[in-house]
């Protein structure tokens, strides 16, 4: 969730901001939505830029009226929404993906152009969701080869652990009602949806930056998964103040659940490695450059930079809250989560 403070200052930057271009961050999003934010960018005039257009603005010039579109994760709706939608209208965009998580099956999946054409019903689109959550290497070589998709880097594996006490959300449905909190979904072995709303999510942090794991109880995911079950499951969620109904609950049962306890973190992703080698495995697998690296949860150390400088990249993409320039050897480049793209409607 983003914080107020970085809530107060987007509008400004949305306006003000003519130094470089707009670059907004997505992760997943529904053919209509993301339909309408194209339109959107088309009717205001707004030129979307590529990644070899992005990385000349990188070496000087006045951006006006820029846009950049970029996804995290290399998520199943890329293939299902997204690129059928970029050819359709003739976008480019940059794609972030995580080398170890990709699929090698050589399956073909339906996307939105099967639709259109009668091939498959839409369930049917919705269930490979679940099936195959994340891309597979053949696709990224077909989007790759189009030239609306830049393949690029978000680490390696991308783990993600449990780094305190503190809970800063609660799994909820996202887009396909697919959990919002992905990396951790996938992580319990993609159960259905239903038996993970409610679950806990707490305070993160990409794996080889943390030294000690948090493991919880798992009494609790079970006590909120129920929770929500008898109120409503799926559509509990449509109802206001959803989540400080889901925060209260937690507090007043906490007691009820075993302690958690720490850990040393004994991961085997090393940052080095995940900025280095997941750059070589995806240009060795597409015979193409791949120009950025995307920090995993916008997260860094004082050496992930150096990493990023040593392995070539062109430029490092965070999130809202810009991790410090200092004297960084490549270029950092702020986003903007998509939900904002909304506002351009009105400068």
């Amino acid at each position: 969730m983003m914080r107020t403070f970085d809530k107060v200052r987007m509008l400004p930057r949305l306006a003000c901001d003519v130094g470089q271009p707009k670059i907004f961050s997505f992760h997943d999003c529904l053919p209509d939505v993301f339909s309408r934010y194209l339109e959107l960018l088309i009717y205001k005039r707004y030129k979307i830029l590529g990644a070899e257009e992005l990385t000349q603005r990188l070496t000087g010039g006045k951006s006006v009226k820029e846009v950049v579109l970029t996804f995290d994760d290399g998520r199943r709706n890329m293939w299902t929404v997204i690129f059928p939608l970029l050819k359709k209208y003739r976008i480019q965009a940059i794609l972030f993906v995580i080398p170890e998580r990709l699929g090698t099956t050589q399956e073909h999946f339906p996307n939105l152009e099967d639709y259109w054409k009668g091939r498959v019903s839409w369930e049917g689109l919705y269930v490979t969701h679940r099936r195959q959550p994340y891309l597979t290497w053949k696709e990224l070589e077909v989007m790759q080869a189009s030239g609306f998709v830049h393949v690029a880097s978000h680490g390696l594996r991308h783990e993600v652990v449990a780094v305190s006490q503190s809970v800063i959300d609660f799994q909820h449905p996202g887009v396909y009602e697919i959990p919002v909190f992905f990396d951790e979904w996938v992580a319990a072995g993609t159960p259905l949806p239903d038996t993970s709303w409610g679950a806990p999510v707490y305070e993160r942090s990409w794996s080889p930056l943390a030294q000690n794991i948090y493991v919880p109880d798992k009494t609790m995911d079970l006590l909120m998964n129920q929770f929500v079950k008898t109120n409503g499951a799926y559509f509990f969620f449509k109802k206001k103040g959803w989540r400080r109904r889901l925060f209260d609950y937690f507090l007043q049962h906490q007691r009820e659940a075993g302690p958690g306890f720490f850990k040393k973190n004994q991961t085997q992703e090393k940052e080095s490695l995940s900025v280095i080698d997941s750059r070589r495995l995806i240009q060795e697998r597409l015979r193409s450059s791949c120009l950025f690296f995307s920090l995993p949860l916008y997260q860094s150390s004082s050496d992930t930079l150096t990493f990023a400088d040593e392995a070539g990249y062109k430029a490092v993409f965070t999130g809202s809250q810009i991790v410090s320039r200092g004297q960084a050897p490549v270029p950092i480049l702020g986003r903007i989560p998509s939900f904002w793209l909304q506002f351009l409607a009105y400068l």
